[in-house]
């Protein structure tokens, strides 16, 4: 399915898809990498890791001090720091391009937590799974000289090995992708953003509206009801909140650890 042109604009594949089908995306290709890419993921990492940790501590003296809600704010934080960290990484790797849109979407808090989505999708650094795809790599350069040493005719007998197993995202996953791209990054782009009946619902849709953006604040801040009274409050956040937003942190830091040479082709 095809993503409505617009005019004025050139045309460029993506590597988001949908669920089932990868969905044409109309972008410039303007994609930049070098060092000042690599200094910015260091420093969100770090910084994600100090506010992981200060999360920590808090949470470790909540029993005492009730201060689990400071405590989710500051998880959430950290896992705003590590997603921006992984959208660069995106950058980085040729797997986004650097359009002002993208580098808008960074400062969006909703953009950072629908790629905590995909975040929390995405295995942990395994070596054997690097090596084997190491061996699946080193076949098929090695199947590559063969076929050319026999001028490029194919042969029944030496088919061309698989280098990755085919993907399929989760629903979740594969939402939250179409709603970073197809309404996130096209409203901050032109303003107009496409939406998807088969967006409408989900964890991603409640994500995308601000539902944790909203548990973040009300985490911090006390809020007044049209008649005065106490609407959300940090005392609304329990022990079991905290918690949960700590772990999601942790396993954001330990997706760092990645190897981001996957998204080359």
């Amino acid at each position: 399915m095809i993503s409505r042109m617009r005019r004025g604009r050139e045309e460029a594949k993506s590597t988001l898809c949908a669920t089932g089908e990868c969905r044409g995306i109309i972008l410039p290709y303007m994609a930049s990498k070098g060092e000042p890419f690599s200094r910015t993921i260091s420093a969100c990492i770090e910084n994600g890791r100090n506010l992981l940790e200060d999360a920590k501590s808090l949470f470790d003296w909540g029993d005492y001090s009730g201060r689990f809600s400071t405590a989710f704010a500051l998880a959430v934080l950290a896992q705003e720091e590590f997603a921006k960290a992984f959208l660069l990484k995106l950058v980085a790797d040729d797997a986004l391009p650097w359009l002002p849109a993208v580098r808008r979407s960074i400062a969006r808090h909703e953009c950072k937590h629908l790629l905590g989505i995909v975040m929390e999708w995405l295995p942990l650094f395994d070596g054997d799974s690097f090596r084997e795809r190491e061996k699946r790599r080193n076949e098929w350069w090695a199947w590559l000289k063969r076929f050319r040493e026999r001028k490029f005719r194919p042969d029944a007998d030496d088919p061309e090995p698989q280098i990755y197993n085919e993907v399929s995202f989760p629903a979740d996953v594969a939402t939250a992708l179409n709603i970073y791209r197809h309404e996130e990054i096209e409203r901050l782009g032109d303003g107009e953003p496409w939406k998807d009946t088969d967006w409408a619902t989900g964890k991603a849709r409640k994500i995308a509206d601000g539902l944790l953006d909203r548990k973040k604040q009300s985490a911090l801040y006390v809020t007044v009801t049209k008649t005065g009274e106490i609407g959300l409050h940090p005392g609304l956040i329990t022990r079991e909140e905290a918690s949960e937003a700590i772990k999601r942190a942790e396993y954001y830091n330990e997706g760092q650890y990645n190897c981001s040479d996957e998204y080359n082709a």
